[in-house]
């Protein structure tokens, strides 16, 4: 596929036959667009093996229609489509489903796609995407670097709230080398914009960004920086916040506050967080946070508590359950 994008550029041959057989009817385009944003909400619930063939399936279907022979505007179109699924693919391949590898292939992708459209849109969404994964991967130095390149990338024309967004990437980043003015000021910078006008027709982010994503950022960045009980408040109002259809990132929030707690010395609390999350990652699949559950289990297995003890139980079941959905697969 990134072997194919050298053939999306117009050229006279193009614009020749615009209008002639094999032009896509703009009807069309429009339609599988909506079908896209709708794909890309459904981060917020969906299962990552569900939706990654989806995406790809999406991408094959834009190649299959020869976006080269296109008129400019549909072939423009068809594009940003594609970025959008190859993004949303990453994402889940990364963070949900642990193969960075794929994921990074995805990324390369939708980059390449998105810099042929010239979107700071598109540009800024892939490279605070692999912000996560270089992060996540060993990498938080390299991170950072993929993190300010989307607050620039986002600052050349990209929609309000993908400037937010990415000036939250950020803070995460900056937390991640143990920054702490960096993480404060590009979390403010974040709340600032989104007090703005917002002009959300043009959004193509994955999910959604609010406050309520801006808080959960807020207390996870605080955890990561070792202020747990700091992070708590900000993590109790991303859980009451979130809409409840938001299951992804429900999760991420309650396995937050559940180290959090820990952290604090609150094994109680933090188990029920623990079984709040494990109850979502058996829903959607979310791997990175089954991966912190464990984590979180060894640090209260010592305290020989009944509480996690239960938890370790309900570890074991979800992971036996994803194990098997997996074969199953």
């Amino acid at each position: 596929m990134t072997a194919a994008i050298a053939g999306f550029s117009p050229d006279a041959h193009a614009h020749a036959h615009a209008g002639q057989p094999g032009t896509v009817d703009e009807a069309v385009v429009d339609e599988l667009r909506s079908i896209g944003a709708s794909y890309r909400r459904s981060y917020k619930s969906f299962p990552a093996s569900s939706l990654v063939p989806v995406a790809h399936y999406q991408i094959q279907m834009v190649a299959s229609l020869r976006p080269k022979n296109q008129p400019v505007h549909v072939r423009t179109s068809l594009l940003a489509h594609m970025a959008e699924m190859a993004a949303l693919a990453a994402i889940l391949l990364s963070i949900d489903l642990g193969d960075q590898e794929q994921a990074d292939a995805y990324s390369d992708l939708g980059y390449q796609v998105a810099k042929e459209i010239q979107s700071p849109e598109l540009c800024a969404l892939l490279l605070g995407g692999r912000a996560f994964g270089t992060s996540y991967g060993g990498d938080p130095e390299g991170g950072l670097d993929y993190a300010l390149a989307a607050v620039d990338a986002a600052e050349r024309g990209a929609s309000g709230r993908m400037r937010a967004w990415t000036h939250a990437v950020a803070s995460e980043m900056y937390s991640s080398i143990g920054d702490e003015h960096g993480f404060r000021s590009s979390l403010e910078e974040s709340r600032t914009v989104l007090t703005g006008p917002m002009d959300d027709e043009r959004w193509g982010g994955i999910s959604w960004f609010d406050e309520s994503k801006a808080s959960a950022y807020e207390g996870s960045d605080l955890l990561r920086l070792g202020k747990y009980e700091e992070a708590l408040p900000s993590l109790d109002r991303a859980i009451d916040k979130l809409a409840p259809e938001m299951l992804r990132h429900r999760c991420m929030a309650h396995i937050a506050r559940a180290e959090a707690h820990s952290g604090a010395g609150h094994v109680e609390a933090a188990c029920l967080d623990g079984h709040a999350a494990l109850d979502l990652v058996a829903r959607i699949q979310h791997r990175e946070t089954l991966r912190r559950v464990g984590d979180l289990h060894r640090k209260l297995r010592p305290s020989k508590s009944a509480a996690a003890r239960s938890l370790g139980e309900h570890l074991i079941d979800v992971r036996s359950a994803l194990a098997a959905a997996g074969r199953a697969a």
